[in-house]
């Protein structure tokens, strides 16, 4: 599978926090299953997490990709937590998770090296989950992000996506589906 042009951009880029803005059908999620894919297999005991809206938007969305794309490399998969486990190239193996925001609590505790959230603009009380949940799942490793979401409006996404002006660790993007 590859990635067009605009999704290459967003993919080679190194910020620790990317933020895609794009239109529907653009390809958000192949590239977060591509990413997630990738950053498993060629790291090692790598922990990563997709976050939907909902779990059964997880399953709808993202779920079927993730396994297809990661066929070649799957050491087992766990249906009922939408959880697979990746044979990596340096011997050993990772783990991919998706996860629903309605249970975004069961983070707490926990450490990832890659988060993706998808479709941001949709999640309810988004700083003070981000600060106090996500956030510092990503310490221990210096964990990066993948915020992707289609506009709605001026909200948190809106604020999220205008980071870049402000901290350094961020690097927005904006492709309509055309791209």
């Amino acid at each position: 599978m590859n990635l067009t042009k605009a999704q290459s951009s967003i993919a080679i880029d190194t910020h620790r926090f990317r933020v895609v803005n794009c239109g529907r059908r653009f390809g958000k999620t192949t590239l977060a299953v591509l990413e997630m894919v990738a950053k498993a297999v060629y790291g090692n005991d790598r922990m990563i997490c997709y976050v939907a809206p909902t779990f059964q938007q997880a399953r709808d969305i993202a779920w079927q990709e993730l396994k297809k794309v990661a066929q070649p490399a799957i050491n087992k998969v766990n249906e009922s937590r939408l959880e697979i486990t990746l044979n990596t190239t340096k011997g050993g193996t990772s783990t991919i998770r998706l996860q629903g925001w309605e249970s975004i609590e069961t983070l707490r505790g926990q450490k990832f090296h890659f988060i993706v959230v998808d479709e941001i603009a949709s999640m309810r009380n988004w700083h003070a989950n981000w600060q106090e949940v996500i956030r510092p799942t990503l310490t221990d490793f210096k964990g990066e992000a993948l915020f992707i979401s289609t506009p709605k409006g001026f909200n948190h996404f809106y604020d999220l996506y205008n980071l870049e002006n402000k901290d350094s660790d961020y690097k927005s993007f904006h492709f309509t589906t055309y791209d």
